[in-house]
């Protein structure tokens, strides 16, 4: 059975550790005691300690169970793990909140075709999830995020285009023509439809435009992005190419 020194239990602590008021005082406590230098743990111990498992009333418990000194160092030791823990906890959920937020500043029409992504392909994963979706379309960083609060039309398409490719990649049954429709319908702003065939979990996704409202924002955004009246090329020409994906013309 394999057994731990708390001298390899502290080498595997993160640094943002050593940041703590207590640190230098925990650390003087296990070199000042060669008894605590001889400790050897079990692995379940080695985990308590590393996880700080232990909270203060339950030390005693915790020091008969593992015939361990009731030296000042493991008391330490927890508070700073667990304050270390809490923070970084904070921190997560502070990030959490902040993307969020981001995220909704977001066109309307942009957030909601990064749901409907995910939603999408819950269709074709076998156990209703979106990997794919998490990593690599959902920002999880906050500076992925401000990245997306500065992205033209054509940046999201370019995302889009590439997200959808790995969907494609990763799940066999979805074509590339159902990928572009469902490119083309975000490009001309037409909410398309995700219909599922009956009765059957995780079939093929068909995805629903009307031809006729394709054609009337076609119009409307191609008289926006003309060239000619001081549109962006690049964004007119995915608009043709959407427009010839849903109605045909």
């Amino acid at each position: 059975m394999k057994r731990y020194s708390l001298e390899y239990l502290l080498s595997k602590q993160p640094k943002g550790l050593r940041k703590h008021r207590y640190y230098r005082e925990m650390l003087s406590h296990y070199r000042s005691s060669p008894r605590l230098q001889q400790i050897r743990v079990s692995r379940r111990c080695y985990s308590l300690l590393l996880h700080a498992r232990i909270k203060p009333e339950y030390l005693d418990n915790f020091y008969r169970t593992y015939r361990l000194p009731r030296d000042p160092f493991f008391p330490l030791y927890f508070r700073i793990k667990r304050d270390y823990l809490e923070e970084r906890s904070r921190k997560r959920e502070e990030k959490v909140r902040y993307i969020a937020e981001k995220m909704r500043t977001l066109p309307p029409p942009t957030l909601g075709f990064i749901k409907q992504l995910a939603t999408f392909e819950q269709n074709y994963n076998s156990g209703n999830n979106f990997p794919v979706w998490t990593r690599h379309l959902f920002p999880a960083t906050k500076k992925r995020v401000r990245e997306y609060c500065s992205f033209t039309q054509m940046d999201w398409i370019i995302l889009f285009s590439t997200h959808l490719r790995r969907l494609q990649q990763r799940y066999h049954r979805l074509d590339k023509k159902t990928t572009d429709r469902l490119l083309a319908a975000f490009i001309l702003e037409c909410p398309p439809k995700d219909e599922n065939r009956p009765g059957r979990p995780h079939a093929v996704t068909l995805v629903s435009v009307d031809p006729e409202e394709a054609a009337r924002n076609y119009r409307r955004l191609s008289k926006l992005h003309h060239p000619d009246l001081g549109g962006e090329g690049d964004l007119f020409l995915q608009l043709q190419w959407a427009k010839e994906i849903l109605t045909g013309k």
